[in-house]
């Protein structure tokens, strides 16, 4: 599915391949009553146009439907940015519970840079290499969501989210 949903966005087609990547192909279809093919191959300029068409055509249902799951996001965000705060104010809460996250988060960001640094500066071969890559992965996903839970979202992102608002309604 990866491949299709980079082919539609390298063609211009971003808000399709957002919300294919975020419902599925199967969803986009039904709504659109266009098929998606699951070899890119397969998408042939005339295809590429009608898919544009279809876009533009349901646009507004489409910017609806990622914008959805951007306020699902940011309020299980929310939540757990508040539930974090009331055990850190609670006193009933051993100290251990309120620096734990905090401790644990701290340990991966660390890891995740010295996996970096690791890997810049020794040679792996082979299946180390792809199981370091692999870690490297996980780990920056994770580091990405521990700043993102600590620091809160980029501008950029609150921008975007406020100009899909702006066209919804």
């Amino acid at each position: 599915m990866l491949p299709i949903v980079q082919l539609l966005a390298g063609a211009g087609l971003n808000l399709l391949a957002t919300v294919i990547k975020q419902k599925g192909k199967e969803f986009v279809e039904d709504k659109l009553g266009i098929e998606i093919p699951e070899d890119p191959t397969l998408l042939t300029p005339e295809k590429l146009q009608q898919l544009k068409q279809a876009e533009l055509e349901h646009e507004e249902e489409l910017l609806r439907i990622a914008l959805e799951e951007k306020k699902a996001y940011l309020q299980d965000t929310q939540n757990a940015r508040r539930t974090y705060t009331q055990i850190n104010r609670s006193s009933e809460v051993p100290y251990v519970n309120k620096i734990f996250p905090s401790i644990l988060a701290g340990i991966t960001v660390v890891l995740t840079f010295l996996l970096f640094g690791m890997f810049a500066f020794n040679e792996f071969d082979g299946v180390q290499k792809d199981i370091v890559i692999y870690i490297l992965g996980v780990l920056s996903t994770i580091t990405t969501q521990i700043f993102a839970f600590y620091f809160g979202s980029s501008a950029g992102s609150k921008e975007k989210t406020e100009a899909l608002r702006r066209l919804i309604k």
